[in-house]
């Protein structure tokens, strides 16, 4: 016997209101009830590298596109690109033309080596509140200096947009010509 399996069977003889419909698992029922919970306890993490909005569409020498929207700004690794990911797939690549690294200052490093030093000590003596504090100051430490990061891009009226990156200690500076 072949079955088509694009159809709905119906059993009229169990339901009295109209036809059923057999399924092989019973529905959720739309709505919340009292037990569900109407937000996220745990969203997704923020990305740390900066975001870029483009404002128009921009076009290479080729006429490929890239639409207009929203772009996480990444510096490759070997710091010669400026990498523009969208939804974590790469769309594009800018030259960097410019990069200065920051010299950090002695009371930063001693700041967090300080910080770090306070955690190892909680984890070898067990003491669990104090590890958690050293923990929570080591990411406000973290949050500072990921406060300095941005990205945006510049029209230059020249025939060129400017891009400009900041993130952990490193400027960089990329052209995208019009």
């Amino acid at each position: 016997m072949i079955q088509d399996l694009n159809t709905i069977s119906y059993d009229f003889m169990t339901d009295f209101n109209g036809p059923k419909r057999h399924f092989p698992q019973p529905f959720y029922p739309s709505g919340l009830f009292e037990n569900d919970k109407p937000q996220y306890n745990f969203g997704p993490e923020s990305s740390k590298y900066p975001t870029l909005t483009l404002p128009c569409k921009l076009y290479d020498e080729r006429g490929n596109t890239i639409p207009d929207g929203f772009y996480m700004v990444v510096l490759s690794d070997d710091m010669k690109n400026l990498l523009l990911y969208q939804s974590n797939i790469l769309r594009a690549r800018v030259k960097v033309v410019k990069l200065i690294e920051k010299m950090y200052t002695q009371e930063e490093l001693n700041e967090e080596s300080e910080i770090i030093g306070r955690m190892q000590t909680a984890k070898m003596n067990n003491k669990l509140r104090k590890y958690r504090k050293a923990e929570e100051d080591l990411v406000a430490f973290k949050q500072r200096a990921a406060a300095e990061s941005y990205a945006e891009i510049l029209d230059s009226g020249k025939g060129y947009y400017t891009l400009k990156y900041r993130h952990d200690g490193k400027t960089a500076t990329g052209i995208i010509q019009k």
